[in-house]
């Protein structure tokens, strides 16, 4: 999004919470900023709770929001509003929020007789359904679906939302319309949706899912072909285990005795407290070891058959061959999921036309990346 574009945006994100414009100029904005917005976007949850709480008025919160960074206002204090700052993702954090579902009637106003006795003039309503169908695997493609369930006469179009930006649109229904009757329920017209996504999957083609498995098999066979030849290389851990008992058993603890040890000066006693009133950095940096000057300041040292080491254990090449499979499973494995986007009621005069082909809009993406193909 370019610099127009953002500010564009959030002047219709405020105008939908009618929010008041403190001063609008080219190159900055500075709003008074609702309740709902404040409470979204200002970053003031303290504030709220307390507000709240102790039902007290409310203080409007008054930010600047700047579009170009290299023309801020000069004794304001802004902010560089763009398509990455973290004020532009809050909001639209709160356009999902408020906007995911709508109710809005058409405003169809040429439709009435400009002479003589007006007549009501009857809303036909409409449920209309964003959907993402994805194909995942190690790469993945999604399809955008724009539904519209006629309620009244039940029948389901597709490319719903373009019909809709060539209408005016209000929350409020107009003067001298009415609404007709829903003939079919919410729940009814959902599982219609979800029949139709059902048989667009079947129109797809599945040769996607088969080469997505050929390369799984493929992958799944490297590892365990490198898991076979590592257990050839490496001896078992019980007969690791077994020799180093042996081991341990032929030394003898006349054997262990008979090693001289390296003699050591007596230390009096003195030199032992001077050294133990010593801070830790002091005696670390006299060359002394943390552990040493621990036992010698009376730490108790926990006996290692007290240590709990069971968090600690060391992963088993068969433990760890399961893991890195599921992995492959789940990146390689061919999988469908729909997600919805967002949705609405809408009552219409006009009616939009019937599109028999699927005009299902694709975006491909290439592998381990969220870049367009």
């Amino acid at each position: 999004m370019q610099a127009n574009q953002v500010r564009q945006f959030v002047e219709r994100y405020l105008a939908t919470f009618s929010a008041h414009i403190v001063e609008a100029h080219p190159d900055y904005l500075t709003v008074k900023l609702p309740v709902e917005v404040d409470k979204d976007i200002g970053n003031r949850p303290f504030y709220w709770s307390w507000v709240d709480k102790m039902n007290l008025a409310y203080q409007p919160l008054v930010l600047t929001f700047a579009f170009h960074p290299d023309r801020m206002p000069d004794g304001l204090r802004a902010e560089h509003l763009h398509l990455g700052a973290a004020r532009m993702q809050q909001i639209f954090a709160s356009a999902k929020k408020h906007g995911r579902f709508l109710c809005m009637y058409e405003q169809n106003t040429a439709s009435l007789p400009s002479t003589g006795k007006r007549r009501s003039t009857p809303l036909v309503p409409w449920l209309g359904l964003n959907l993402k169908v994805s194909l995942i695997c190690d790469k993945r493609r999604d399809i955008m679906l724009y539904l519209g369930i006629n309620l009244h006469q039940p029948r389901l179009v597709h490319d719903f939302s373009s019909f809709l930006f060539q209408l005016t649109l209000a929350p409020a229904i107009p003067d001298y319309f009415y609404t007709l009757d829903r003939k079919l329920s919410v729940e009814d017209a959902l599982e219609l949706a979800r029949q139709e996504v059902d048989a667009i999957i079947a129109q797809e083609d599945q040769e996607w899912a088969v080469e997505a498995r050929a390369r799984l098999t493929e992958e799944l066979d490297i590892l365990a072909a490198y898991y076979e030849e590592l257990a050839r290389r490496e001896p078992p851990a019980e007969q690791s285990e077994t020799e180093a008992a042996e081991a341990e058993a032929v030394e003898s603890p006349e054997q262990k005795a008979s090693i001289p040890l390296p003699a050591r000066d007596a230390v009096p006693a003195r030199e032992a407290v001077v050294e133990a009133a010593q801070t830790l950095d002091e005696y670390r940096s006299s060359g002394g070891r943390i552990l040493d000057f621990l036992r010698a300041n009376g730490v108790q040292v926990t006996p290692r058959e007290e240590i709990n080491q069971e968090e600690w254990k060391k992963s088993t090449p068969e433990e760890e061959k399961q893991r890195r499979m599921d992995e492959l499973r789940w990146q390689y494995e061919p999988r469908i999921e729909v997600h919805f986007i967002n949705g609405g009621l809408f009552y219409l005069h006009s009616a939009p036309p019937v599109i028999k082909a699927h005009p299902a809009k694709t975006v491909r993406h290439l592998p381990a990346s969220g870049r367009i193909m």
